[in-house]
């Protein structure tokens, strides 16, 4: 059973998005449900949610996604469906 979470992330416009959906996908067993994402002045904030097979592989996605410069992630929850 794949439970879902959800992800608030603010990043410059000059990083791509493409960037981070390729890391949130790199992780085995994850996979993106939905984006929605708006410039904002400089940056670009929004949201992103994905389906995890577990804790683990949510906070390997936190983790990969920290790591990058730029990336702010401002809060991170568990969606109930």
């Amino acid at each position: 059973m794949n439970n879902t979470y959800q992800l608030k992330l603010t990043y410059p416009k000059t990083f791509n998005l493409y960037n981070i959906t390729s890391l949130v996908e790199s992780v085995n067993g994850v996979r993106i449900q939905h984006l929605n994402f708006i410039s904002k002045g400089k940056n670009v904030a929004g949201i992103l949610i994905f389906e995890a097979s577990d804790l683990l592989k949510f906070n390997s996605v936190v983790r990969l996604i920290k790591n990058k410069k730029g990336v702010l992630v401002e809060e991170g929850s568990s969606v109930k469906c």
